[in-house]
């Protein structure tokens, strides 16, 4: 019978891998949802199965806790309960979920070794092997370079986000990991860059490029004095590989050299009333400013659908976020929903106001964006605690603190607290949280405070 149980506990952690990796690897890659539903499902089931008999050594947090009790009780006090069940049941919850499947893979995966964060960084990177695969295959089929070309998917947005977890895990690796996985790290990390610049996604390639700064910043203030010199020298290796692949970049597109017109633009006029009506009540004076040519229609056209948009945007959202402090009803349109409560037809209807702390806003209210932020914290804390207390480098805890980090500030960029990205975010940050604890536990005496805690 031990023989037996020993068996199944390796079929079991055999398929909990599987599940993992294929989790993973799949999460921002487009019109996958059935298949990573299916691996989430399957891993939480494997996990239960593993765990039956025994509990992983984990205790919630105190800003994860209130987070999950405020997405049960929100449907009670939404616009629309049924829209909030729904919208708790098909994307903040499943924010937990990944969360729960994490933690677990982490408890039964954590080792005393180094290397895990590169084959994390790996699989993060599989959607990027797998662009810039199909990128060389068109670039072949056209013999010409297709800049702008997405791949299989919908928006260039996905492989920024992916590009930029796997620069984080990959950048860490690089600092804490084994040496021989060095060189793999630094071409991922170069193949990251590379895709997000051939695809034109411009926050996707400067978030890459901060991921990895951060790795480094975070290590040059955290680790040992002698090897501060080498992690700003890779803070700054990684901002000269940014700004060659960014020269590449901006001689190809365009929107690299207008954003400062454009974003500027889109502080003229009341914002709502852009959204509801168009540019006629700012076009005369842009037409002032930039002349009746090209390049004020160029303005113009960026207010309605450009980077001028992403301002109108902001100043909208936050209005509507002022007016309406418990937000709507958690769902992905909830900006839609607001904006046509002022208007019922608006001229420039966005999706959402591509800022996701303000998307957040407005469809969980200020409560629930303070938990979620909260939560993110909350792991950034748990990796800067290590780096200064401990003195030492290890690679979760520069992953909390780049990653979470990562995801604060791309929040005020793009809508990323929903869908497939709640997920990688609550997987890879549980994950890395487990396994540092797991860790630390392993390093000091079973009598210790430390052990105990």
């Amino acid at each position: 019978s031990d023989l037996h149980a020993v068996a199944m506990a390796r079929t079991t952690t055999f398929w909990i891998s599987l599940f993992a990796a294929c989790y993973l690897a799949v999460l921002p890659m487009a019109d996958t949802i059935a298949l990573r539903n299916v691996a989430l499902f399957a891993l939480l089931l494997c996990l239960a199965w593993r765990f039956r008999k025994i509990s992983p050594s984990f205790q919630w947090p105190l800003p994860l806790v209130l987070w999950g009790i405020y997405l049960l009780v929100f449907p009670f006090i939404a616009d629309s309960s049924a829209t909030a069940l729904e919208s708790m049941l098909s994307q903040w919850g499943r924010g937990v979920l990944a969360m729960l499947a994490g933690t677990g893979v982490a408890a039964i995966f954590y080792s005393k070794n180094k290397g895990a964060a590169f084959y994390l960084g790996l699989l993060s990177a599989v959607p990027i092997l797998v662009h810039l695969s199909l990128f060389i295959w068109k670039a072949w089929m056209i013999s010409a370079i297709p800049w702008g070309y997405w791949g299989r998917e919908t928006h260039h947005a996905d492989l920024g986000y992916a590009a930029g977890q796997a620069v984080i895990l990959l950048a860490a690796a690089i600092v804490a990991g084994h040496k021989a996985l060095r060189p793999l790290a630094v071409m991922l990390m170069v193949a990251c860059l590379l895709s997000t610049a051939l695809a034109h996604s411009r926050a996707g390639f400067a978030f890459c490029v901060l991921g990895g700064v951060l790795v480094f910043i975070a290590a040059y203030v955290g680790g040992a004095a002698h090897r501060r010199l080498n992690f700003l020298a890779g803070a700054l290796g990684v901002v000269f590989l940014g700004v060659v692949v960014l020269v590449m970049a901006a001689q190809n597109d365009t929107r690299w050299r207008n954003m400062t017109s454009q974003l500027i633009a889109g502080f003229k006029g009341d914002a709502l009333q852009i959204q509801c009506e168009g540019t006629a009540s700012i076009k005369s004076e842009i037409i002032a400013e930039y002349g009746p040519g090209n390049q004020a229609r160029d303005v113009l056209a960026s207010v309605r659908d450009g980077d001028g948009s992403r301002m109108v945007l902001l100043r909208a959202g936050l209005t509507l976020a002022l007016e309406h402090p418990w937000g709507s009803d958690g769902s992905r349109q909830a900006y839609q929903k607001l904006l046509r409560q002022q208007c019922p037809n608006p001229v420039i209807a966005m999706a959402h106001t591509h800022n996701g702390w303000l998307d957040t806003l407005l469809a969980l209210g200020w409560v629930g964006a303070t938990l979620y932020s909260w939560v993110l914290l909350y792991f950034l804390k748990q990796g800067w605690a290590y780096l200064r207390r401990e003195h030492s480098l290890n690679e979760w805890s520069l992953v909390l603190v780049a990653l979470s980090t990562f995801w604060i500030l791309r929040g005020f960029t793009d809508s990323v607290f929903r869908d497939h990205m709640l997920e990688m975010q609550g997987f890879v940050l549980a994950y890395a949280a487990m396994a540092l604890r797991m860790q630390v536990r392993s390093e000091v005496p079973s009598g210790s405070p430390e052990a105990a805690s």
